[in-house]
């Protein structure tokens, strides 16, 4: 019996230090995928934008590895020099995209957005300028080399 009015007492006092927020206003509460400022929104879209130009590179890779296979195929004659030129051309707009997704992924540093709210925001504004202009360039070599490879 000492065990049960143990037990009933302990469940008690468990309730009792429950959080009374109901899981919804909890959820609201602490829930970091709403934006709550201009520099949360920037942030996610700066996050969008870096996912757009990744969701790419798979694509970019596989047109320079075809450009490669073109340009060396036609390397070996003689008569295919304007067009390896161009190969080369668009094989070096991919290879630079790249490098380019690469270097801003590598410079990205949220924890020097600042501290305050003016900071934050424009430190977001030229990081989503800087990953647009990236993926501006991502998807103009891959149309460029679309273009050539067919």
């Amino acid at each position: 019996m000492t065990k049960v009015l143990t037990l009933i007492v302990l469940l008690a006092v468990l309730t009792s230090c429950n959080n009374s927020a109901t899981p919804v206003e909890h959820t609201k509460e602490n829930n970091a995928s709403i934006p709550r400022t201009l520099s949360d929104t920037l942030y996610r879209e700066v996050m969008k934008g870096h996912d757009v130009g990744m969701a790419k590179i798979g694509e970019l890779m596989r047109y320079q590895q075809l450009l490669r296979q073109k340009a060396d195929s036609i390397g070996q004659t003689k008569t295919g020099d304007a067009r390896k030129s161009v190969l080369d051309s668009v094989l070096e707009d991919l290879t630079q995209a790249e490098a380019l997704m690469n270097q801003w992924m590598q410079e990205f540093e949220p924890d020097h957005a600042g501290s305050t709210e003016e900071e934050k925001t424009s430190f977001y504004l030229s990081e989503k300028e800087k990953i647009d202009t990236v993926n501006a360039r991502i998807l103009r070599s891959i149309e460029k080399a679309k273009g050539i490879a067919e």
